[in-house]
């Protein structure tokens, strides 16, 4: 296994967690939540698709789009107080994407 490889199933392992630590909030607060804030929280759980998905393209060989993407939607979800370790950890997989994409083979 090469080094971008490893990279990129390291990106793809920690965006899993991310996308389903936000996931996870989100069905929660949706549960327990009235009908007008279940909206609010569809947000969270569309953003933990999208989280998901950035990690995937990342595995999938585009590590630059994957990773750009990964950390995007980690700071909306900062910014949205979604979940703290979720976004965090989306953020560093998104970086670690990038440095994948940085790895010339030799």
């Amino acid at each position: 296994m090469t080094e971008k490889r490893l990279l990129a199933l390291v990106a793809l392992l920690i965006g899993l967690v991310a996308g389903l630590l936000i996931l996870v909030d989100a069905v929660n607060a949706i549960q327990l939540s009235s009908l007008g804030s279940m909206l609010g929280q569809l947000v969270g759980l569309v953003l933990g698709v999208a989280i998901l998905l950035a990690s995937l393209l990342i595995y999938r060989s585009k590590y630059s789009s994957g990773g750009i993407l990964g950390i995007l939607l980690g700071v909306v979800a900062l910014v949205l107080h979604l979940n703290f370790t979720g976004g965090i950890l989306a953020i560093v997989a998104g970086v670690v994407g990038l440095i994948a994409s940085e790895r010339s083979p030799r």
